[in-house]
């Protein structure tokens, strides 16, 4: 699929044809009235980014529904979808950091996402990918505008956590990144979060899980190994502990 800068949804990943195919002999200020419209939908849905807004489905949907892609030329739709994917993404970590998410989180987050695109096998799991990674971008800044008065310590100890989920986070590691004590951190991550620093762990763990069930073939074996759990077994009991469900139940539920 040939990528157009004006189109920055996941529908570009995905759409072989669309209106504008249909577009060539319309009448050309018609044509550009729907640039326009596009246009105006795709600013709307970065700003929802930028905002960490959680009600940004409605305006990608908006915008999914104003175009239905751009004329194809080419003979491997999937190479050049995952060109697509890597352009939205981009545009989706800008406005991230745009939004408060610092660089040294966005940047490999990005990229990460960026790398997983080039793994994906179908349309199918570029699709998914694409939704869990505006989902994630977002939520990172909610989380972040919702706690504007944490201390640069704990929002570190917040990025660090967050870029090291497929591994066992020791308080002491944490407590060296920050140059406090780990007494010392323990109690300041607590007193600010309102969550104790193994809890926050877990917590961040399972989110991720999540989007992994939702997202991914992966099996909840697979997760529970990639996210740094010591057994499958262990994973689903923080899991169902978190959510009140078990990853598999959670996973058909959020499919159907």
């Amino acid at each position: 699929m040939k990528f157009s800068p004006s189109r920055i949804g996941p529908e570009a990943v995905l759409s072989l044809e669309g209106a504008d195919a249909q577009a060539r002999d319309a009448d050309p200020d018609e044509s550009k009235r729907d640039r326009n419209r596009v246009y105006t939908a795709e600013r709307a849905l970065l700003q929802m980014v930028r905002n960490g807004d959680l009600l940004y489905e409605n305006a990608l949907e908006d915008s999914m529904q104003l175009s239905g892609g751009t004329p194809v030329q080419g003979e491997d739709p999937l190479r050049q979808a995952k060109t697509s994917i890597t352009v939205f993404t981009t545009l989706v970590s800008r406005a991230a950091m745009e939004g408060g998410l610092s660089p040294q989180v966005a940047y490999p987050l990005g990229d990460s996402y960026i790398q997983a695109a080039e793994d994906c096998r179908d349309l199918g799991e570029l699709s998914a990918l694409a939704a869990a990674m505006i989902r994630d971008f977002i939520l990172r800044v909610r989380r972040l505008r919702v706690n504007p008065d944490y201390s640069h310590a704990v929002r570190k100890c917040c990025d660090y956590i967050e870029l090291n989920l497929s591994r066992k986070i020791r308080t002491e590691e944490l407590a060296a990144l920050t140059g406090y004590s780990p007494y010392y951190l323990t109690e300041k991550f607590s007193r600010e979060t309102g969550m104790t620093l193994a809890n926050y762990i877990r917590y961040a763990k399972v989110e991720r899980a999540k989007i992994l069930l939702e997202t991914t073939k992966m099996s909840v074996g697979e997760i529970a190994e990639a996210l740094g759990f010591n057994t499958t077994n262990y994973f689903i009991a923080v899991f169902r502990e978190t959510t009140g469900y078990s990853p598999g139940k959670y996973k058909k539920e959020r499919r159907e």
